[in-house]
């Protein structure tokens, strides 16, 4: 591996610390012989990261939230062997917490993140925040649960009461999408959100322009950029959309798409 001819290839800077310290812990994990893993990375980070690991030859890697179909993952490093059970071996990295405020008053994931990062902890140190009626299950690394549980006393204006949970507690909720199927005159990205979102095209390339538009969670400013099957197209504060499905196209040479936008 050459790690300077890999950070060359990366324009944002950054992405290019973010892929340096990745490769570190690459490095430090042949030379110990051991499992390393890095802080949680967003979508967007991970899909850096996973693209940089591909050019380099580098497979010995697993990404992995706590759980199965985590959207905030760490990326391990396995220089030994890749294990059959990843959640059995890798549960060790993680604390799940349980934080539950003694109101009735139903609080956002906002209002969980707002609390936990008020004690000055990283956002890469917590993973998904899961959002129930009147709790939530809070993943973070271990290394920082001991830290919550004694500091961590309000929610808001709410005092709190936190447990430990294991990750066969979790009830993780199937998300609620609904299908949305629409035909475009191009796969443009104004083209393709606007029926995903159903604003007009003229506004969708506004938000474009206003950067409040991401593709696979990176910031689109081109409303001519093409989008393909597999694509997430997300507006800021409108939610997402995935590009389920590119069909076959009209007699008045129109593109059948199907979308699922998460509701």
């Amino acid at each position: 591996m050459n790690k300077e001819v890999i950070l060359r290839g990366i324009s944002k800077a950054e992405d290019k610390l973010l892929v340096a310290r990745i490769l570190d812990k690459y490095t430090l994990s042949q030379k110990i012989m051991s499992y390393t893993h890095s802080d949680f990375l967003d979508p967007y980070q991970q899909n850096v990261v996973r693209k940089c690991l591909e050019m380099s030859g580098i497979r010995d890697h697993v990404f992995y939230g706590g759980f199965s179909g985590a959207e905030r993952t760490v990326v391990v490093f396995c220089p030994y062997y890749m294990p059959e059970n990843i959640e059995s071996e890798f549960s060790g990295f993680f604390e799940i917490l349980k934080i539950k405020p003694n109101t009735r008053e139903n609080f956002s994931h906002r209002d969980y993140l707002g609390s936990l990062m008020g004690l000055g902890i990283k956002r890469e140190k917590i993973g998904d925040i899961l959002v129930r009626e009147d709790f939530a299950f809070v993943v973070v690394l271990k290394d920082i649960a001991d830290y919550i549980r004694i500091n961590l006393t309000k929610v808001g204006n709410a005092r709190v009461e936190i447990d430990i949970v294991n990750p066969d507690e979790l009830d993780i909720l199937e998300p609620k999408v609904k299908e949305i199927s629409s035909t475009v005159a191009s796969l443009r990205l104004d083209s393709v959100a606007s029926a995903g979102f159903g604003i007009s095209r003229s506004k969708t390339a506004d938000l474009i322009r206003g950067e409040k538009v991401a593709v696979n969670w990176e910031t689109a400013t081109n409303p001519a950029r093409l989008v393909k099957e597999g694509d997430t197209i997300s507006i800021r504060g409108k939610g997402r959309v995935v590009v389920e499905k590119v069909g076959n196209t009209t007699k008045k040479d129109r593109i059948h798409i199907l979308l699922k936008k998460f509701i």
